[in-house]
């Protein structure tokens, strides 16, 4: 009758074996030595497991040891992926993104007993928080790695593969800006589908349900990379916001932003951004937060550059900026102007028996007329072109008869002269 096994080791067991080279004299890890930096041996705690730096004849190499004994499947999962891993990369024609990794299962040796670990390959680059904290107001650059994340997506997509766990310490920036991915404990693919994780991602890049049911299919990583995309072009233009809502655990959103889409500050700010895709991605990304994690749009829907209704309508919000029609072709065939038409003059009826009004110069108005004209209310200042009025027919005299009274009135005025003359 065997005993019950030994209790997992803590972490403070596996620092002090790792840093006795407590290794197999054969495989991989043959030889292997701890590096160090300043004394202390180079080494990230994560939640499921210390990674620890190695120096090896083969190269550097980087040892995942469990914080707690894994489940049985994860090694089932580790050697299915490898082998599926090396088909894709074969047919990838050696692009393959995610790091090699392999299950060890007599890896380091505590108290007598060999325990599993993983040994991976040391992937050489900033993770994408450093990336993005030396970089953050950089447009160009940070434009260059959104383009190149799609192209990382387009590829796990074709490739029918999710990681499983996008956040900002598992995706690396190598040297030239190649994207590399670490951390293949939530990996999925069609051949690894029976065997459900057990972790289900960092919850500040999760969709609220795959942390309540843990959902895991090809679909996975759409949710995570949509937050990515988002906080790496918002950083672009906005770079004050990574002082004002990045917390050393996170990009820029955090598991209670998707919990209140539209209702935390950072929401106000990425929706007031002054760039088009970054709030055309945020309304994405709020319609994912109110919708089941099945309907997240797919990778492709990260390649539209400009906000469209319909795009806008399948992540529930609604346009509030207008749309640009699409510009007008040019004839083939040149078409010249058409002839302007002759201008249309006022019919005004004429005056019968009118003698012709010569044409006068008109005398500048008295000062204060202009005054008056100018006090006037809602008087402007504007050149109006001189025309004579036409003197208006008095009522009840016939135009034909104008001249008989005037030659009247000038005999009478003669005859009042005469008579004055004659009274004097």
């Amino acid at each position: 009758m065997t005993g019950s096994p030994p209790p997992w080791p803590d972490v403070a067991a596996f620092d002090t074996a790792v840093q006795r080279a407590a290794f197999p004299r054969h495989g991989r890890l043959a030889g292997a030595v701890v590096e160090r930096r300043g004394g202390l041996m180079r080494r990230m705690e994560g939640a499921n497991a210390i990674a620890y730096v190695l120096r090896a004849p083969e190269g550097a190499l980087v040892l995942r040891c469990f914080k707690e004994r894994p489940a049985p499947a994860l090694r089932l999962r580790y050697e299915a992926l490898e082998k599926w891993a090396a088909r894709a990369d074969a047919e990838a024609e050696g692009s393959w993104v995610p790091a090699d990794a392999e299950w060890v299962e007599e890896a380091v040796r505590i108290d007598g007993h060999w325990w599993p670990a993983v040994v991976m390959e040391h992937v050489v680059g900033d993770s994408l928080r450093a990336h993005l904290e030396a970089r953050a107001g950089r447009r160009e650059e940070l434009t260059l790695l959104a383009d190149r994340w799609r192209e990382v997506l387009a590829w796990l997509d074709g490739l029918g593969m999710a990681h499983g766990d996008l956040q900002h310490d598992n995706v690396r920036i190598e040297e030239g800006g190649r994207i590399r991915l670490i951390d293949l404990d939530a990996v999925w693919t069609s051949e690894l589908s029976a065997e459900a994780p057990r972790e289900h991602g960092h919850p500040h890049f999760q969709h609220p349900e795959r942390l309540r049911d843990g959902h895991g299919d090809r679909t996975t990583d759409r949710f995570s990379a949509l937050v990515i995309q988002a906080s790496i072009l918002a950083l672009a233009v906005d770079p004050g916001l990574w002082d004002d809502f990045h917390n050393e655990d996170n990009l820029l959103f955090t598991a209670e932003d998707f919990a209140r889409p539209m209702a935390t500050p950072l929401w106000f700010r990425l929706a007031a951004s002054r760039s088009v895709e970054v709030r055309r991605l945020t309304a994405l990304l709020d319609g994912a937060c109110r919708g089941p994690l099945s309907e997240v749009p797919p990778f492709r829907e990260l390649d539209a550059p400009e906000p469209t209704a319909a795009s806008a309508a399948s992540a529930g919000w609604t346009l509030t900026m207008p749309v640009p029609a699409p510009p007008v072709a040019p004839p083939l065939v040149p078409v010249p102007p058409a002839a302007p038409a002759p201008p249309t003059l006022p019919v005004v009826p004429s005056v019968p028996s009118v003698p012709p009004v010569p044409t006068v110069v008109p005398a500048a108005a008295p000062p204060e007329a202009a005054d008056r004209a100018a006090a006037a209310p809602g008087a402007e200042d504007r050149t109006v072109p001189f025309m004579l009025p036409v003197p208006e027919t008095r009522r009840g005299a016939p135009p034909a008869r104008r001249p008989v009274l005037i030659g009247a009135g000038l005999a009478l005025l003669m005859l009042l002269a005469v008579l004055i003359g004659v009274v004097r």
